[in-house]
């Protein structure tokens, strides 16, 4: 059985674009004249110091944890994740290309799927904001897994969900060396690395291919022999 998994951020979607977004809706809300964020509750430097602080954390609960002191937030840690999960989802969109090849490859009998690190709440929320899961067959992630990629264990528990074997007859596409290329070089697959027109950098080993989009993801995952 001839199969794909893929990273979610920044592979099958836009995340940054998407956080961007998000974080100016969270400053106008609840960022109120914190003192060393130069200007008005909303404003680009606010939003900015949202999107940093989000950015550098390790996880959504972090964060949260960390705005309600850092911005002096009355809201409890639940109901900013709820906010988190009800508004960041909605800012993702799932392009044309990206259905596409993805139609392209279950046609073609590929099995698909998703494995992704985050918090179930927010990570299924995502997929299904944008309409992804009728195009894949199983979507994994960290929080529900209890493994993070670059752990194999995530791995298995996906291919699980696919029924079948890790092994070279699978790939494992996305945007992170150290997360999505070395965790699915260690569970035995394929691997193409989603630059974005970056060099390779000095210190990991190289992945199966490199590509600079998905596109050309989708088109060497398509040619590959079963």
């Amino acid at each position: 059985m001839r199969f794909a998994f893929f990273d979610l951020d920044d592979t099958l979607v836009d995340a940054k674009a998407a956080l961007r977004a998000w974080s100016v809706d969270f400053a106008a809300e609840y960022v109120t004249g914190v003192m060393g964020i130069p200007g008005n509750p909303g404003s680009p430097d606010a939003a900015a110091d949202v999107y940093e602080r989000v950015a550098a954390a390790s996880n959504w609960r972090d964060f949260v944890a960390d705005a309600r002191g850092r911005y002096g937030i009355t809201a409890s840690d639940g109901q900013l994740m709820e906010h988190v999960a009800a508004v960041f989802p909605g800012k993702f969109v799932l392009e044309q290309q990206v259905r596409s090849g993805l139609a392209d490859l279950r046609g073609d009998g590929w099995r698909l799927g998703v494995v992704t690190n985050g918090s179930t709440l927010v990570q299924q929320a995502k997929v299904d904001s944008v309409g992804l899961r009728p195009h894949v067959d199983a979507v994994v992630d960290s929080e529900a897994a209890g493994h993070r990629k670059p752990d194999r264990r995530i791995f298995e528990i996906a291919a699980g969900e696919l029924g079948v074997e890790l092994g070279p007859r699978g790939w494992m596409v996305g945007d992170r060396l150290d997360k999505d290329i070395a965790g699915g070089a260690a569970a035995g697959l394929r691997t193409i690395w989603i630059s974005q027109g970056e060099p390779l950098p000095a210190g990991f080993a190289a992945p199966t291919h490199i590509v600079a989009t998905i596109t050309e993801a989708f088109a060497i995952v398509r040619a590959s022999e079963a």
